[in-house]
């Protein structure tokens, strides 16, 4: 993408200074890490649970990547917990692993 073309526009941290005020900034500055530090959550719990299952079967990446039916691009993030995951492909993997999946919201 050409970055000339967009030169002329303002930067968000501008823009959202004309829009929104201080505590609205603050408040929507805070509910984007809560929903950071959720995403990251979620990654790192599937992260382990395939790291477990891995483990406990004794396979490596490409044998993982083969029963996923998955690139090694997408399985790459799967096992680092970079991977932004439907909630169907959260409940693939578990029935994968033998297992259900569940969602806990906590403190």
């Amino acid at each position: 993408m050409n970055s000339k073309k967009y030169d002329h526009l303002p930067e968000w941290e501008e823009v959202k200074k004309t829009l929104f005020s201080l505590d609205e900034i603050e408040q929507i500055d805070h509910e984007v890490r809560l929903e950071l530090s959720a995403m990251e959550s979620l990654q790192e719990s599937v992260s382990n649970e395939v790291a477990g299952y891995m483990a406990k079967e004794g396979i490596g990446f490409n044998e993982l990547m083969r029963r996923l039916n998955s690139s090694p691009r997408h399985t790459s993030k799967i096992v680092k917990g970079t991977c932004n995951l439907t909630m169907a492909s959260v409940a693939e993997i578990a029935a994968l692993f033998g297992k259900k999946a569940k969602v806990v919201f906590f403190d």
